[in-house]
C-alpha cells in the first residue's frame, strides 16, 4: 500500500513538472504579410530565428532577405533581386 502511494506521487509530479516546461517553448516564427517584394514574420526571442523563413520567402522570387525592421515580435525583410 505505501509503495503505490509513493509511485502516485511520483507519477502526479512528473506530470505537474511536464506540463509547466510545456509552457516554456517559444512559439515558431511564422508569416504575417508577405509579396514578392518584401515578407513580415512574427517571431518571439531571436530576430536571427526569422532569417530561415525569410530566406525560403523571397527564393520563390529568385530574390535575397534584407532585414528592413526588426520590432520586439516581428521583423520586416525586403526581398531584393540578385
Amino acid at each position: 500500500m505505501h509503495k503505490s502511494l509513493i509511485a502516485v506521487a511520483l507519477m502526479v509530479a512528473a506530470s505537474g513538472l511536464a506540463v509547466s516546461l510545456a509552457g516554456c517553448t517559444a512559439p515558431h516564427p511564422y508569416i504575417r504579410e508577405s509579396n514578392a517584394n518584401s515578407v513580415e514574420i512574427a517571431y518571439s526571442g531571436d530576430v536571427a530565428s526569422t532569417q530561415t523563413l525569410a530566406t525560403k520567402h523571397c527564393a520563390q522570387f529568385e530574390r535575397v532577405p534584407r532585414l528592413a525592421d526588426a520590432g520586439l515580435d516581428f521583423a520586416i525583410y525586403d526581398c531584393i533581386r540578385r
